[in-house]
């Protein structure tokens, strides 16, 4: 009677640990799957802002050109040019600052 007790506790263990190693298994792979999910998550907000961010460059530039025109015209009063070119260098303040962020 012993004997079969005995034998019962060592098929027990290891289907014990089997059925551990599953769990971690599958608990492992779910895990993951979520981390995966997330980063492409993560990659299309980046590419989405990526997009955003060269769209709102083209805007910078072509605000830059106008306001370049601007300052240079001859029938603008010299109060409005030179607010221009202050609002120009602002512009290209930030437009560096926008490429230290990107490196």
């Amino acid at each position: 009677m012993n004997d079969n007790r005995d034998m019962i506790e060592l098929g027990l263990i290891p289907l014990l640990v089997l059925i551990g190693t599953a769990w971690f298994g599958w608990a492992s792979y779910r895990r993951a799957v979520q981390a995966e999910q997330a980063l492409a998550e993560v990659n299309a907000e980046h590419r989405a802002l990526t997009h955003e961010v060269r769209s709102l460059e083209r805007a910078v530039a072509a605000a830059e050109q106008g306001l370049r025109t601007l300052s240079s015209h001859p029938s603008v009063p010299r109060d409005v040019a030179v607010a221009a070119d202050l609002t120009l260098a602002d512009v290209r303040r930030l437009v560096e600052r926008n490429k230290e962020l990107d490196d």
